[in-house]
């Protein structure tokens, strides 16, 4: 495996180096901030790193706060290496974004074992990695789910945002909108494509995708808290949803909040048997599901207090 050694001192980065080609790693080492930023932003980052804090150009915490700027479907896992000790300075480099803290000089069992911890999150990102590769595929099988669920995540993440949600939340929430509906890989192409409404044998097959779905991911344990919001996406407050006909809170709210995204793009997208419904039709439907009892009321009210997708379907009277 890859990793990358970003220190200004030449003893300790040798040192590094030397341990870990000892260890089996592919190392690469870079002597400032800047540089270990711009390799770290490329799509070809390493998957581990090993960051001092005081480095010339930008420091180790810097550097940490600038990459966890941009999500990365397998983020690299930074271990940052200083001389400072002390609760405070623990504190501050977890909250830069770094996964863990080893001081200098470095023992050589401590290091190791970090990375070994290093290594299997890295290892259950790549499953992760691999469920959202399957979920694009499913996207792929018909040009009316394209983006489908990428919409569904930017709506939910308005919404989780508008009503409070915090920043734990929301990352469970953009995860799970990106897998919501990986069980649909399962549902046969003439069904996903018929120019038509469905019959009631093929929405039964229509329905099995949540359940197909939280079974694709449900043995990976990165992806347990994901469950949810795959299975219970299309469950209903008034018990009238699938595919557990769950109730009012048995629901859970991150699921509920995704509900209502995934119910707003259903309508305002087109379908082969229909084209897509102007934004002001898909919130009064909002709102009608809401007074029914079936879509959270109070997240209806916040989602249409949102400013309306640039990419909405806006006709006369929307």
């Amino acid at each position: 495996m890859r990793i990358l050694i970003a220190d200004d001192n030449g003893f300790y980065r040798l040192a590094l180096e030397a341990t870990l080609r000892e260890w089996g790693y592919q190392v690469e080492s870079v002597q400032d901030g800047l540089t270990a930023l711009a390799r770290l932003s490329g799509d070809d980052a390493p998957r581990l790193a090993i960051l001092d804090w005081v480095m010339p150009g930008m420091d180790g915490p810097e550097v940490c706060r600038r990459v966890r700027a941009r999500w990365r479907p397998e983020p690299t896992y930074i271990l940052v290496l200083t001389s400072r000790g002390g609760k405070q300075n623990v504190v501050t480099a977890l909250e830069s974004g770094a996964d863990d803290y080893v001081t200098k000089p470095f023992d050589r069992d401590e290091l190791r074992a970090r990375l070994h911890v290093g290594r299997r999150i890295v290892g259950l990102q790549t499953c992760e990695t691999v469920a959202c590769a399957l979920a694009r595929a499913v996207e792929a099988k018909s040009p009316y789910t394209r983006g489908h669920s990428d919409r569904v995540t930017a709506y939910a993440l308005a919404l989780a945002e508008a009503v409070g949600a915090g920043p734990g939340d929301r990352e469970v929430l953009r995860r799970g909108g990106v897998l919501h509906d990986i069980g649909k890989i399962a549902v046969p192409d003439d069904i996903l494509n018929k120019p038509g409404p469905l019959t009631a044998a093929e929405f039964e097959v229509i329905k099995t995708h949540p359940v197909e779905g939280a079974k694709m991911v449900e043995g990976m344990q990165a992806l347990a808290e994901l469950v949810p919001l795959i299975r219970w996406h299309h469950e209903r407050l008034d018990g009238s949803g699938y595919p557990d006909g769950l109730r009012g809170e048995q629901i859970p709210f991150l699921v509920r909040v995704l509900a209502v995204a995934d119910s707003y793009d259903a309508m305002a997208s087109a379908r082969p048997y229909r084209g897509a419904m102007p934004h002001a039709e898909c919130l009064r439907r909002l709102r009608d599901d809401a007074d029914r009892n079936r879509l959270d009321a109070r997240l209806v009210r916040a989602f249409g207090d949102l400013p309306a997708p640039a990419d909405a379907a806006l006709t006369p009277g929307a």
